[in-house]
């Protein structure tokens, strides 16, 4: 390597650590009001308060963080802080859209139980529907949608023997939506919502037979102790957003607001690998291992089978989109031209 390469090496690096100085010299030091989701959960722990006490600082030369608690020490419900975010309350809200949908059939559609077996299929239907979800959030709550990812999906546990996906007909399942509600009323088993803390009792005392969340998460909050069976059907994804109050958001210089995004979408990325790979892990630590995060369950994993994969879709098009048309006949042209079309799927209309 000559010289003159050399020196072009070293003038590269002293413009581009030039540049980044004066980038991080223009961004306005800012420290937000956020309301984050729950502190028992790996989204919260993992992504949403590094993002806010460490990446975020970081990516912005310490100039930009967050004052983040989540509801579990607010003492909040999942539904009130998308209220709290309208009204300025919060800069910016951690949530589950399927907590704030609140009847809002165009924010339900973004998360309908069974509608995406595989993550490169929920990217397409994601991808698609995005611009529908930040509409809609913008008209309902006066918020812009920053960011916008998966939790690890959910699938469905139960403490008595099941062969195949028939054999839930009759049970009492735990669910924690409307579209679940719909899916498991369509397996012919009646749905019963609980919060999550209430569960594992519930699991101990027959008061259901079997519940609806994410692996990890059910390993954490010790599901193992009494489930024997894992159905692996994906049946939701807790999508979850970063909102921010829209006037907050208009009233940044374009500098912060150029960083933000910039890091918004590594949040992304980051919580797209952490979902696969909590799905994978969860499974493992409730059935046979290996658990990165303790021992493993010993739960039997249900085989899907070709009459379990029919039966599947039969109830995500009679069940579930045909009873998500009827409560918002307006938004079936809307969620078919996006969702529906990235999915394969079409929603009836009446």
């Amino acid at each position: 390597m000559n010289i003159r390469t050399l020196l072009a090496g070293a003038v590269f690096a002293c413009l581009l650590t030039s540049s980044l100085v004066a980038s991080a010299q223009e961004v306005q030091p800012q420290t937000f009001k956020v309301i984050g989701t729950w502190s028992n959960v790996s989204a919260w722990q993992n992504y949403e308060q590094p993002f806010w006490t460490k990446w975020l600082p970081e990516a912005s030369g310490g100039k930009i963080k967050g004052n983040a608690i989540s509801i579990t020490d607010a003492g909040l419900k999942g539904y009130e802080v998308i209220r709290l975010l309208k009204l300025g309350v919060f800069d910016f809200a951690d949530g589950l859209i399927g907590y704030v949908s609140e009847g809002n059939g165009l924010i339900e559609g973004g998360d309908l139980a069974g509608m995406a077996q595989d993550f490169a299929t929920l990217h397409k239907i994601i991808d698609a529907y995005r611009p529908v979800l930040d509409q809609t959030f913008r008209q309902t709550f006066g918020a812009k949608i920053a960011a916008l990812y998966p939790w690890p999906p959910s699938l469905l546990f139960c403490t008595q023997p099941v062969n195949g996906l028939g054999d839930l007909k009759g049970r009492k399942i735990r669910i924690h939506s409307a579209s679940l509600g719909d899916y498991v009323e369509g397996l012919g088993a009646t749905s019963v919502t609980l919060p999550l803390g209430e569960v594992l009792p519930a699991l101990q005392k027959g008061v259901v037979d079997c519940a609806i969340t994410d692996a990890m998460t059910a390993y954490r909050s010790k599901w193992q102790e009494v489930i024997k069976y894992v159905v692996p059907l994906k049946l939701a994804y807790s999508l979850a957003f970063v909102a921010v109050n829209e006037s907050k958001w208009n009233s940044l210089d374009p500098k912060t607001r150029e960083v933000m995004g910039k890091a918004f979408r590594e949040l992304e990325e980051k919580a797209w690998a952490g979902a696969v790979s909590d799905d994978a892990n969860g499974v493992n630590c409730l059935t046979s291992g290996p658990c990165p995060v303790g021992k493993p369950g010993g739960a039997k994993v249900v085989t899907i089978d070709e009459q379990g994969q029919k039966l599947n879709k039969s109830i995500l098009n009679e069940a579930v989109l045909k009873r998500w048309a009827a409560r918002c006949p307006k938004c079936v042209d809307t969620w078919n031209e996006t969702a529906g079309k990235a999915a394969g799927l079409t929603a009836p209309k009446s």
